[in-house]
């Protein structure tokens, strides 16, 4: 008797004998997963062609999480109608499986050494201006923000999107920290400067002496920057790159168009919206791409072991993470991290575009993703130190 989920196929003898075919009832969802594997290969490859080259892929390499899940609610649809037919997303899912780590973390990984020599803890947090125009209506912001980063009482803290005062507007974010905590040297540099007497930019704050430091500038982006710090440890140096790459810029047009779309509202043409939003990514693609080139470049250079923090606004799937990867560092968050350690809270919630990476001469633990939600970003800490001869 002819299984009815083969009836689709052609009788012994006739035309494709040999190589049955799903149903016609099966086809489009057949085809639909066909879309799907596509679409996960071409996130896969995402992370090693640079946007400059070809850059709708990094489109796919955003979606890598979700595509990684549909492939599965379709693997579990074909054991249940047609078990054949599991092995095009089976294999695509294999071949991005060790990917796993940099998405989802297991608690029982990455605890900390038997022995340890000087450890240090690192904090890094895209503050959005210690909320300096009340984003967030609740007036106290500012001050639960500087409680959170003394509870967490980290050595070395990176800050992004830090904000400086002059004197006329009293004591300063920086006054703060350097005088009501243990931070006694501070790295900073300002990409902008309101007439009101503001300063936005990066700053690093340390317990241990900043004996160097200076800037990486990007000319085609003048809001972003790298300051990197060489920070004096009991018995070694380690140089601090503190990095917010090219954010996304959306207007309010964007915010609102993606709003309208997530609640299913939307009222504006969707293919002009689309293009529109598009175009954003697309630029936020190629300015990264730029960006980490002249990183990457910088830290070939670099004598000591290498610390990184900072908002890359890119996710573990996407050229610019891999290019870090590529000159050694390893991810705090793959190395200990539990759960999906997402990091940003605002227009795409859910991704982890936030990192701490380190050197080979580093070994990191306790990678930590904090809970608050005091900015638009989500701090991380974990703690490090240097691996010493012998202890590979």
């Amino acid at each position: 008797m002819t299984d009815p989920r083969e009836r689709g196929a052609s009788p012994a003898g006739g035309p494709g004998s040999g190589a049955r075919r799903p149903s016609r009832l099966l086809l489009p969802l057949w085809w639909l997963n066909g879309l799907a594997v596509i679409g996960l290969l071409l996130s896969q490859l995402s992370p090693h062609v640079s946007p400059v080259t070809f850059w709708p892929l990094a489109f796919f390499g955003i979606a890598w999480p979700v595509l990684m899940l549909l492939n599965g609610v379709f693997i579990l649809i074909w054991l249940i109608l047609l078990r054949k037919r599991v092995w095009p997303s089976v294999i695509a899912m294999a071949l991005g499986a060790g990917h796993l780590g940099e998405y989802i973390g297991l608690p029982f990984r990455g605890g900390p050494p038997g022995t340890t020599t000087s450890p240090i803890k690192v904090m890094s947090w895209n503050t959005r201006i210690f909320d300096l125009y009340n984003w967030s209506h609740n007036v106290n912001t500012k001050d639960e923000m500087l409680d959170l980063i003394r509870m967490e009482d980290a050595d070395v803290l990176c800050l992004q999107e830090f904000v400086d005062n002059d004197a006329r507007w009293g004591r300063s974010v920086k006054d703060e920290l350097l005088r009501d905590m243990r931070f006694t040297r501070v790295a900073d540099a300002y990409t902008s400067h309101t007439k009101h007497g503001y300063h936005f930019g990066i700053a690093t704050f340390s317990t241990m002496p900043i004996i160097a430091q200076g800037a990486i500038h990007f000319p085609d982006d003048l809001n972003n920057l790298c300051l990197w710090s060489d920070i004096a440890l009991k018995n070694d140096t380690v140089r601090v790159y503190n990095a917010h790459l090219a954010s996304l810029r959306f207007t309010e047009a964007e915010y609102d168009f993606v709003k309208e779309v997530q609640d299913g509202t939307s009222t504006e043409e969707f293919e002009h919206g689309g293009k529109r939003l598009a175009q954003r990514l697309k630029n936020g693609f190629l300015r990264r791409a730029s960006q980490v080139d002249r990183i990457t470049a910088h830290m070939r250079t670099c004598p000591y072991p290498i610390i990184w923090c900072g908002d890359m606004n890119d996710t573990p799937m996407s050229w610019s993470y891999q290019q870090l990867r590529s000159v050694g560092l390893k991810d705090a968050f793959t190395e200990s991290g539990s759960g999906t350690g997402n990091t940003y809270l605002g227009i795409f919630p859910g991704v982890r575009i936030d990192h701490i990476m380190h050197g080979p001469r580093l070994r990191s633990w306790g990678s930590r993703t904090l809970p608050d939600e005091l900015s638009d970003h989500r701090a991380i800490v974990c703690r490090m130190d240097v691996i010493k001869a012998g202890e590979e």
